[in-house]
């Protein structure tokens, strides 16, 4: 059912970016930490069970699912950018290099990936949680094959996570964007899968400490009535709501229809989305805004995994 779940999580993400709110809680910083959680749980997975733990292959693997799809999405967005100027598009080298390597993206405190000069954006403004998944794929076979790098990076980053949303840091970078503070989110979604595999009591302890040290976080933050800054309701709904979601979810034996194509199609809106909302903003030819932007973004992400196909088909034939 994992399907399901992804597609519905990038649709939270993309009514957050249009600006629709569910009691004052931005749905997309609780989408984006559920897929946190679940990419820590696939990876372990993909790691040990696919690729025998073989690093080079994982990577390799890793690249081919996030790269060609995001690629042609920039291709498109570059299209509609040259050929209507909209947002007085300015390209040089550093923005044009972070956009296509993504990582820098999530660097955009300090290094400047910004292409559109009105308003500022990268070509695929959400991309900056895929620099962080990009890191997150490089650190974690090393927390899965040395069990206590995984435990001092998961405290190390808690605590970081921890220092943010007490305001001491600055609360949004470290509390919800930058790696070193979310990636025990990620090591939290790897152990659920280790968990599922094996009960050893190690991971139940640890999951069950980072659970109840969020909740402990947010409650403590709320009772002594200090301000909140940044997501921090956000990002502790999506851990105290993603881990027992991942979790049950992993044990469901229901297979539903639909569920690999709905995967598929999440990652694809998850990109598409905010070029369709520049496509509408542009033409102004919506009857509802929000129905227009959605059917667009489907239909250049249904357009996108068409294309992803043909070019996986392709490669397929060039091995062989």
């Amino acid at each position: 059912m994992f399907g399901y779940i992804r597609f519905i999580l990038a649709l939270l993400v993309v009514l957050s970016h249009l600006d629709i709110r569910f009691y004052g809680l931005n749905q997309g910083v609780i989408a984006v930490v559920i897929f946190y959680i679940l990419a820590g749980f696939v990876v372990s997975y993909i790691y040990n069970n696919i690729y025998n733990r073989d690093y080079r292959l994982f990577i390799i693997d890793r690249v081919k699912r996030i790269f060609p799809l995001y690629l042609f999405i920039i291709f498109l967005t570059v299209i509609f950018l040259l050929t209507t100027n909209y947002g007085n598009p300015h390209f040089n080298l550093i923005n044009i290099l972070s956009n296509l390597t993504i990582i820098p993206l999530n660097f955009y405190m300090w290094i400047d990936s910004t292409i559109l000069t009105n308003p500022k954006w990268c070509l695929i403004p959400p991309a900056w949680s895929l620099g962080t998944e990009l890191q997150a794929y490089i650190i974690l076979p090393f927390t899965i094959i040395y069990p206590k790098l995984k435990y001092i990076l998961a405290l190390i980053s808690f605590l970081i996570y921890t220092v943010a949303n007490l305001n001491i840091i600055h609360p949004d970078y470290y509390g919800y964007r930058l790696i070193v503070g979310v990636v025990f989110i990620f090591i939290l979604g790897s152990s659920l899968q280790q968990l599922l595999v094996s009960k050893k009591r190690v991971n139940i302890y640890f999951i069950s400490t980072i659970w109840f040290s969020t909740l402990f976080l947010m409650v403590s933050i709320i009772y002594l009535d200090l301000p909140i800054k940044a997501y921090l309701k956000e990002t502790t709904i999506g851990i105290l709501i993603g881990t027992p979601l991942i979790y049950l979810l992993s044990n469901s034996k229901k297979r539903l229809p639909l569920n690999s194509i709905l995967g598929k199609l999440s990652y694809s809106l998850f990109l598409s989305h905010f070029l369709a909302i520049w496509i509408v903003k542009k033409y102004s030819f919506f009857y509802n805004y929000l129905l227009s932007v959605v059917t667009l973004a489907l239909t250049i992400a249904l357009i996108g995994i068409y294309m992803e196909n043909i070019f996986k088909k392709k490669c397929r034939k060039n091995v062989d």
